[in-house]
């Protein structure tokens, strides 16, 4: 349960920073910079913590996976 609100988490985080780093540029032009040097920095890090605990997920759930996709498949 914690690794899936830590996803949840960072998904959340990760889907910010991206949209800041989507329209920084645009933002920028009006005369509202946004933080995109920070937002870049949060947005790979978090980017690759959310891969490996994606991996973890999985790991922790097999099983259920396993089942759900033969039961899938009938």
């Amino acid at each position: 349960m914690c690794v899936s609100l830590l996803l949840f988490f960072l998904w959340l985080i990760t889907g910010i920073t991206g949209t800041i780093l989507l329209i920084g540029p645009l933002t920028s032009k009006l005369g509202y910079p946004l933080p995109v040097s920070t937002a870049d920095t949060l947005h790979i890090y978090l980017g690759f913590a959310f891969f490996g605990l994606s991996i973890v997920h999985v790991a922790l759930n097999w099983s259920a996976l396993k089942t759900y996709f033969r039961n899938l498949a009938r």
